[in-house]
């Protein structure tokens, strides 16, 4: 029974982990400037009006949730969307609520 409420417990501290992250319209923007293509942090510095220790900061949330990969190029740091966490984080969660799970075939 202790290691199915850690599991529990576990589950819902990454799930506050991806909302948490995505509740920011800046992060919400970054998320969908990578899924068009990965970018660097200049890149994505230079859409926003925001310095690149804040964009750093964003990236940084995204990356702990695991909704952004990282990937070094040189000097350069890569991001890019983890689209299968994303789908999977935000699936699995919604499928908790019987409403959800009963209709998850809908289109």
């Amino acid at each position: 029974m202790a290691s199915r409420v850690t599991k529990d417990q576990s589950d819902s501290e990454k799930c506050a982990s991806v909302f948490r992250a995505l509740s920011d319209e800046t992060r919400l923007r970054i998320l969908l400037m990578l899924e068009a293509r990965p970018r660097s942090v200049n890149e994505i510095v230079d859409f926003f009006l925001l310095t690149q220790p804040t964009i750093s900061r964003h990236l940084f949330v995204l990356k702990k949730a695991g909704l952004v990969n990282v990937e070094r190029q040189g000097q350069k740091k890569i991001y890019s969307l983890n689209e299968s966490a994303l789908r999977n984080d935000a699936f699995d969660y919604f499928l908790q609520f019987h409403c959800c799970s009963s209709s998850k075939r809908r289109k």
